[in-house]
């Protein structure tokens, strides 16, 4: 078996698909220009692999070995986690089908063209001037938009976590607070948001504000909540009406 790589790069993120999964399907994954025999190499987060294993159903994570087993037709192939340097911070990444003939997916605005899997991504909708000004960003900084999108939620979280003890959420009030009162835009621009570790800050923020209304069901979701953050930051850092 002959692999072929080109200088390995930073890691991006990226969209891949391949013959074997569904129609239009394309998961996320994250690429430093590796090829293999013309086909470029993607690593995978955990959440990444989940929705793969969503679609592959000879895909699965065993919890005890840490590790993505494929097995089909006799033919086992076990994928352990390397570390890896993504934005300046260490991550487990699963090299999936490192021999596998992924091909490049094509990312679309429009949320109905494609299977984008729901285990490994929020489905986000903005404002259009909310968009445009992502997208801008973005393209200045030669990100995808998901990416760039990802990226400004995880520093919104981290910089209300700083310094603060584990349990203090106070960070979050004001945004809390307006996401509650926040209206979703069911027609608004569509973006897919990985789900990375900064969700967990967002579950626990949700978590306290449903026990604060007395354990009742909240109207305010993940997709709410990150759609308020991302609002506020357009309108406070990039002027938007």
């Amino acid at each position: 078996m002959s692999n072929s790589s080109n200088t390995p790069r930073a890691y991006h993120r990226i969209f891949v698909t391949g013959s074997w999964l569904p129609d239009n399907t394309a998961v996320g994954a994250y690429w430093n220009g590796t090829m293999w025999n013309g086909f470029p190499v993607p690593v995978f987060t955990r959440e990444d692999g989940d929705g793969l294993c969503a679609v592959m159903p000879n895909l699965v994570y065993v919890e005890r070995r840490q590790a993505f087993l494929f097995d089909e037709n006799q033919h086992v192939e076990w994928f352990r986690p390397s570390i890896a340097v993504v934005d300046g911070k260490e991550q487990h990444l699963y090299a999936i089908g490192d021999s596998w003939c992924w091909q490049f997916a094509e990312t679309r605005d429009d949320a109905s063209n494609g299977i984008w899997l729901s285990g490994s991504y929020l489905q986000l909708r903005l404002r259009p001037g909310v968009h445009a000004w992502i997208q801008g960003l973005a393209r200045s900084n030669g990100q995808a938009v998901e990416h760039y999108a990802e990226l400004l939620l995880a520093s919104f979280c981290e910089e209300r976590r700083d310094g603060r003890p584990k349990f203090d959420l106070s960070g979050f009030e004001a945004t809390a607070s307006r996401a509650q009162h926040a209206t979703h835009i069911p027609d608004g621009d569509a973006v897919r948001v990985h789900r990375g570790p900064w969700l967990n800050v967002v579950d626990a923020v949700l978590s306290l504000v449903a026990a604060e209304d007395g354990g009742e069901p909240s109207r305010l979701s993940r997709e709410i909540f990150a759609e308020a953050v991302l609002d506020g930051l357009a309108r406070e850092l990039g002027g938007v009406v």
